[in-house]
């Protein structure tokens, strides 16, 4: 793949790929060898979020409050087993 050189600022500077935003698009070249949509499809599926199937289903309020419940009460019996081991490691 043929390398663009850019003179920016007494730096020169080679570019594979140059993105332009908005009005400042005049013109794309897109070379013959390149199946742009199956370049579009590709890019599209890299910025979008996943598709909603993958993504972890929305919990009820009673599940939210089941789940809150069970990460409380793991603490809370992490905390005991803590205090049980000090208590035991006093002479």
């Amino acid at each position: 793949m043929k390398c663009k050189c850019i003179w920016k600022e007494e730096t020169l500077y080679c570019v594979h790929d140059w993105l332009l935003q908005g009005k400042n698009v005049r013109y794309v070249h897109i070379p013959d060898d390149v199946n742009i949509i199956k370049t579009i499809e590709t890019q599209v599926r890299i910025i979008t979020p996943a598709a909603p199937a993958a993504r972890k289903p929305k919990l009820t309020s009673e599940e939210k409050k089941k789940n809150v419940k069970q990460e409380q009460k793991k603490k809370l019996d992490s905390a005991v087993e803590a205090m049980k081991a000090q208590l035991a490691a006093k002479p």
